[in-house]
């Protein structure tokens, strides 16, 4: 038996049908006769017991495949697949992360502003922040205040000037993040798939050398707010020379560079001269026109956006979006007839990181 028919378990219907076709055909040693068809109906005593008896060989089925599956790093998933990766790898997943940065407070009028820690802020769409110390902030003057995420995950990697509402207010204050306020960025759980990726790089670091991959395990491994690597490794500034380009979701911030540089540092070879830096954001404006008749927008809309920022994740440093790509993840929501995006392709510098800034917009007629 090959493993692709373990780990295909059948439903209770589909094992009940098997049942009801083999009784009906007297297949075997089954006489028909004894079967009249009302034995087949629901409420049946026999069709009661086969049900049951359907419903225990699927449950054994599924007992099965999920054993089966859960032996191969290519078919485990869920709680299954971290088992493997600890046991087999020495890998865990990466729990989420929370966001840390500063945001910028200013007294806004002609009297100096105290402000406790634990000040509420957050973005127009939501997401809060807390601040981490009390402040002083002399009049006209402002302060950087040591902020962080209400809850872990890469939502909160905002851009700058983001960050304005006061659920906290005090009057004659205001708030902003600037440039670089993100010191250390957000990050989910780790996926199955990223979980995947990292444990089959492990095997990477155990030469005596450094490859392309290994590099790339090491920068995963150190910060889970890593989630794009490209490994320069043809000499970029000269023999000998390795240059390692980070990035993630919304960015990265200065804090989890510093510790994916340390952390390769400690492991390249002696001879190798290794750079470890963050890739250049690229914004790029992108409205998305769909034309869904009927449908619910609310839920497309949702679908189409987790669509899109998977797609984005999934670019590459350096690499290239093609438009069809964009449109193809806007068309996959059911209801979905027709979607139009407002860019081409998109080809990235050499160490440029895509963020996409989507606007979705709707049309009613074809």
């Amino acid at each position: 038996m090959a493993l692709s028919d373990l780990i295909r378990p059948r439903s209770r219907e589909q094992v009940v049908q098997r049942m009801l076709t083999v009784l009906s055909a007297g297949q075997g040693s089954v006489d028909p006769a004894n079967f009249a068809p009302t034995n087949y109906v629901p409420g049946d005593p026999l069709r009661t017991l086969l049900e049951l008896a359907g419903e225990g060989i699927s449950d054994v089925e599924r007992t099965q495949a999920a054993l089966a599956a859960a032996g191969y790093l290519s078919t485990a998933e869920g709680a299954w697949l971290p088992e493997l990766t600890l046991s087999q790898y020495g890998l865990a997943r990466q729990a989420s992360v929370f966001a840390r940065g500063t945001g910028r407070f200013v007294a806004t009028e002609a009297q100096a502003v105290t402000m406790p820690a634990g000040m509420i802020v957050g973005t127009a769409s939501g997401l809060k922040f807390f601040t981490l110390v009390p402040a002083a902030i002399p009049a006209g003057t402002y302060a950087d205040v040591p902020i962080r995420a209400e809850q872990p995950g890469a939502a909160y990697n905002v851009p700058i000037n983001a960050i304005t509402v006061l659920h906290t207010p005090l009057p004659g204050l205001s708030v902003t993040n600037v440039a670089g306020w993100l010191d250390e960025a957000g990050a989910d759980e780790e996926t199955d798939a990223a979980l995947r990726r990292r444990a089959s790089l492990r095997w990477s670091e155990l030469g005596g050398g450094a490859t392309a991959d290994a590099y790339e395990y090491w920068a995963v491994s150190a910060s889970a707010s890593v989630d794009r690597v490209l490994v320069l490794d043809e000499h970029p500034r000269g023999q000998g020379t390795v240059d390692v380009v980070l990035w993630g979701t919304g960015g990265l911030g200065a804090a989890v560079v510093a510790t994916v540089d340390a952390y390769i540092q400690d492991r390249r070879p002696l001879t190798a001269d290794v750079q470890v830096y963050s890739a250049s954001e690229r914004v790029v404006p992108v409205t998305v026109t769909l034309y869904a008749p009927g449908g619910d927008r609310t839920t497309i809309a949702a679908q189409v956006l987790a669509n899109l920022a998977a797609l984005q994740q999934a670019t590459g440093i350096g690499a290239v979006l093609y438009r069809a790509q964009l449109v193809e993840a806007a068309m996959l929501p059911a209801g979905m007839l027709d979607a139009q995006v407002s860019v081409g392709d998109i080809a990235l510098g050499p160490v440029e990181a895509l963020t996409l800034d989507i606007t979705l917009a709707w049309r009613n007629t074809p």
